[in-house]
């Protein structure tokens, strides 16, 4: 699927997100004894970020239904007759 306008500039802005606060000389900042609800800070903040780029990588991908005044998505469920 070729991607086009805003969503090709989302896709690579969250590779670039995802590249940069997932290396790790960033992450070795939270590479500390402190625990957060019993689990260290490391870990919160790896898992906390990967889950952020998946809820913005599934925003971006979303598709926009369009209606028309009478009501139709104007999505058909027909599928298309061979020409033969």
């Amino acid at each position: 699927m070729k991607r086009t306008g805003r969503k090709q500039e989302w896709s690579i802005a969250l590779f670039c997100a995802g590249l940069i606060f997932l290396f790790p000389p960033i992450l070795s900042i939270y590479n500390v004894s402190d625990v957060i609800f019993g689990l260290p800070v490391a870990y919160v903040v790896l898992y906390g970020i990967w889950g952020l780029l998946i809820v913005a990588i599934a925003l971006g991908v979303r598709r926009k239904i369009r209606f028309d005044r009478s009501g139709h998505t104007g999505l058909s469920m027909k599928k298309p007759q061979d020409d033969f």
